[in-house]
């Protein structure tokens, strides 16, 4: 007799149908910077990141001990208050500060391919969640640090002229721009002073660099001057006067126009003051939406090119809404919705592999002005009086 086509197997087969795999957490903070690091071990390329996660790796950055460059005081001061990942990427000392601001900014050579400076943070292996140039405190340097933010959807941490309280806020005002990547520019004045060993005293140093240590001690989603985060320093290159009750002070004009800065508090020390990004955001909230696009990105790669299914958009839909509500449920986001968009979701766009997914969420506010009201109530009199006859 002929093959029976039809025929498959006088027995039973098994398929499994494996649920999406969990989105995870968010992920914590990892610090980029650029800098110099003229006595840094020979085996620290120049241009190319560097990953630097203790004492023994930061002290490569300064072999000789005279502290000098940026690099190495950075790593310093983090390292000593909190264990976070920094990527390093040391440039070359010009003949000037002119020319070593051309090495900070970088570029891309047109025949290796090779990034440098700023340009070369995209290399890290780990995608940086903030990012600094510390010391380098001119318009182009921030140019290229919110650029290179909005790319990365990394949180650019900036140094104010470090002159005085006008040109900090003029210098303010000189940034921004809608889609520049400055609505996420932290932008801290001025320098700050803290003991050098080398120089057996103290020396001012990048203010952006230590407001790093508060951003690595905190959750992306969470602002660095949470609870008064207190910094090592011994203090600043002028004093910004601050008082909690007074909405008048200099600190206050200086918060008004996106400048953060550090000031003795009722805590003892320094705390870092300011929530806002230059043009107004608050950093956490610009933090958790660039948290929430890196775990998207990261996740997203496992269901391309899976066929657009019913059973697959659901799926995923489904996943994402699970993802949320697990943030949600600690605290992270205040309420969250995923489905399909119902405009954008049309035959024009699915016949070209493209669909639309929202997602609806949104952030907790910072504590920034806590106002009490105190109001005398005769009734407590009344009441203590009629209790007394």
């Amino acid at each position: 007799m002929p093959e029976i086509a039809s025929f498959v197997h006088n027995g039973i087969s098994v398929e499994t149908h494996s649920a999406p795999p969990p989105m995870g957490p968010l992920g914590g903070v990892v610090i980029g910077v650029v800098g110099t690091a003229p006595d840094a071990h020979e085996s620290y390329a120049k241009n190319t990141p560097i990953r630097v996660a203790n004492m023994a790796a930061a002290a490569k950055l300064d072999t000789v001990g005279d502290e000098r460059g940026t690099l190495w005081r950075t790593c310093y001061e983090l390292l000593r208050i909190v264990s976070v990942p920094i990527y390093v990427i040391i440039v070359e000392e010009g003949n000037d500060v002119a020319d070593t601001t051309n090495n900070i900014l970088g570029s891309i050579d047109p025949t290796t391919g090779q990034r440098t400076g700023i340009q070369a943070l995209a290399d890290c292996m780990e995608v940086p969640t903030h990012i600094a140039a510390p010391g380098f405190n001119t318009k182009p340097v921030a140019d290229a640090l919110a650029a290179m933010g909005k790319r990365l959807f990394a949180i650019p941490v900036g140094d104010g002229p470090n002159t005085n309280d006008n040109q900090a806020v003029e210098y303010s005002k000189s940034l921004g721009g809608e889609g520049t990547g400055y609505d996420a520019y932290y932008l801290v004045d001025p320098f700050v002073s803290v003991y050098s060993q080398a120089a057996k005293g103290n020396v001012y140093f990048s203010a952006a660099a230590i407001a790093l240590t508060c951003f690595a001690r905190v959750n992306p989603w969470e602002s660095p001057a949470k609870g008064g985060m207190g910094v090592l320093i011994d203090g600043t290159a002028r004093t910004i006067d601050y008082n909690i009750m007074d909405k008048a002070t200099n600190g206050d004009l200086m918060n008004r126009f996106g400048l953060s800065y550090f000031a003795r508090t009722s805590l003892g020390g320094f705390s870092l003051i300011g929530n806002r990004c230059v043009m107004g955001r608050f950093v956490s909230q610009v933090g958790l939406e660039y948290t929430i696009i890196r775990k998207l990105a990261k996740t997203a790669q496992r269901a391309m090119a899976r066929n657009l299914s019913e059973s697959f958009m659901n799926q995923e839909i489904e996943k994402l809404n699970f993802w949320l509500k697990s943030l949600q449920a600690d605290e992270t986001i205040m309420g969250a919705q995923v489905y399909l968009h119902p405009t954008l979701n049309n035959v024009e766009n699915y016949t070209n592999g493209e669909w639309h997914i929202a997602i609806k969420y949104h952030g907790y506010a910072p504590n920034e002005h806590m106002v009490y009201h105190l109001i005398e109530d005769v009734g407590i009199v009344e009441s203590f009086l009629e209790g007394v006859l």
